[in-house]
């Protein structure tokens, strides 16, 4: 959900990923946003990363049709064609966004594979602000000035920044620019020629642009890690005698249900949240507002999977989930493996790496008195051979 209030409008935000080059100082007869890198290819790394964070992704790909030998997009990617020049591979990828109805678009090269999640949404809450944003690192070493092999001067390092991509635009405005832009090396400095302010962010050290293979060296070896991450998830929901009780993905009883917009399954919505919380997507009541009618006595099981299909497409996997339910009722134990089973279906892991487990409030409070019952959840993620941190 990236469609974000900034006071009079709503911003809808769209990535272009540049891949349209053919990499000449990576050498071999593959562009290197096609060649393999911790698992993935170089281009599915940045795919996987965005996608979860904007409204829209296009991929500009190179002329013609070869590169389709190298690469098979998901029916669901969008890519155009590039053009001659930088800019002109931009520009295209701005005008299928224009179509979209898009007002805010990121701009990142194809061949930054590592670029972390962090960085992207410093960015984009910037650029809501600013007409043009670019993320930038400092200059660690002592920089000189050249000619040949002789020293001309010592630059100030202090005043000297590495640019990186993403880099946030307001569509339009970047649109104009780059109409009237010579050639250019990134779109900041079309910004820049035209006398438009550029606002600058942290970037990353680890969003490393892939030029020769001594920088897939050092990516495939940042990039082999496997990171873990742990969430919680916590809900709560009366008891109403008129619905179905689901639980767990399971129907329980024809009454004695739980009260909710949707289904009222408790224990999914905790296991969604927490995956979520893991994953830092977003929460339950962002993504499936109660207000919205589509929701209404909505299949909790259905929710979840759409919960799961995010975290994977953000390169996240469920390592495992330990739930503890609150309340008098259900009693668990005669249920458990049913139970796990169908949470097994459901995120689609293995029953071993799930536990299911009750206790009450040891007579404290209105869930004592069987007035309802709430779960809370321990989700572990995993991410690995390069899904972006």
């Amino acid at each position: 959900m990236t469609r974000t209030d900034t006071g009079r409008q709503t911003s809808v935000w769209g990535a272009v990923i540049v891949a349209a080059g053919i990499g000449k100082r990576f050498g071999g007869d593959v562009p290197k946003q096609f060649t393999m890198l911790a698992g993935e290819l170089v281009i599915d790394h940045s795919v996987r990363t965005f996608k979860p964070l904007v409204d829209h992704l296009v991929v500009v790909t190179p002329l013609g049709d070869l590169w389709r030998k190298w690469w098979q997009p998901s029916s669901r990617l969008d890519t155009v064609s590039g053009g001659r020049r930088r800019q002109d591979s931009v520009m295209n990828g701005l005008k299928f966004m224009r179509s979209r109805g898009v007002t805010h678009v990121l701009i990142h090269d194809g061949a930054r594979p590592f670029v972390d999640r962090e960085c992207i949404v410093r960015v984009m809450e910037a650029a809501r602000n600013n007409s043009a944003v670019i993320p930038v690192i400092s200059v660690r070493d002592t920089v000189k000035k050249t000619s040949g092999d002789m020293v001309l001067e010592t630059l100030n390092r202090e005043e000297l920044r590495l640019s990186q991509t993403p880099q946030g635009y307001h569509l339009e405005r970047l649109i104009e620019v780059l109409a009237t832009a010579g050639d250019i090396t990134d779109e900041a400095s079309a910004f820049e020629a035209a006398g438009d302010a550029v606002t600058t962010v942290a970037g990353s050290r680890s969003n490393i642009k892939l030029t020769d293979r001594k920088d897939a060296e050092l990516l495939s070896f940042l990039m082999s890690r496997t990171i873990r991450v742990t969430g919680t998830g916590l809900d709560f929901h009366p008891f109403d005698p008129a619905r179905p009780l689901y639980f767990c993905g399971c129907r329980l009883s024809e009454t004695d249900g739980l009260m909710g917009h949707s289904d009222g399954d408790v224990v999914l919505h905790a296991v969604a949240d927490a995956i979520l919380s893991a994953s830092r997507l977003g929460d339950i009541g962002t993504l499936f507002p109660p207000g919205e009618l589509r929701w209404k006595d909505a299949d909790s099981s259905h929710l979840l999977a759409i919960c799961v299909e995010m975290i994977r497409e953000a390169g996240w996997e469920i390592e495992r989930l330990d739930v503890t339910v609150i309340g008098e009722r259900p009693k668990i134990s005669p249920v458990r493996d049913m139970l796990m089973e169908r949470l097994s279906d459901i995120v689609g892991i293995a029953v071993e790496r799930i536990w299911i487990k009750g206790t009450t409030t040891n007579t404290i409070g209105e869930l004592a008195q069987g007035k309802g019952v709430g779960c809370s959840v321990l989700a572990e993620l995993r991410r690995t051979c390069g899904r972006n941190s």
